[in-house]
């Protein structure tokens, strides 16, 4: 999903992020990001997770120049 600006200019900014593993029997963690507005924790399984992995990596694939992204995917089916 690509979004426009479109005029707006408040959004909140991310400033860090951390996981708390809380189950492995059923994968079970905490998301918690702190933002310049406060901080946000949620709770993610698998299923959330990967989509979660899979929009960063989309989004840090888009990169180019000096932000041309670092890393290679593989991806296993």
């Amino acid at each position: 999903m690509t979004r426009k600006l479109g005029g707006r200019t408040s959004f909140t900014k991310l400033l860090a992020a951390e996981t708390t593993l809380l189950s492995t029997d059923r994968l079970l963690g905490l998301l918690e990001l702190e933002t310049d507005r406060g901080e946000i924790e949620l709770v993610m399984n698998r299923i959330v997770a990967e989509r979660l992995l899979s929009a960063i990596v989309e989004f840090l694939q888009a990169g180019e120049g000096e932000d041309a992204p670092t890393f290679a995917v593989e991806r296993s089916q």
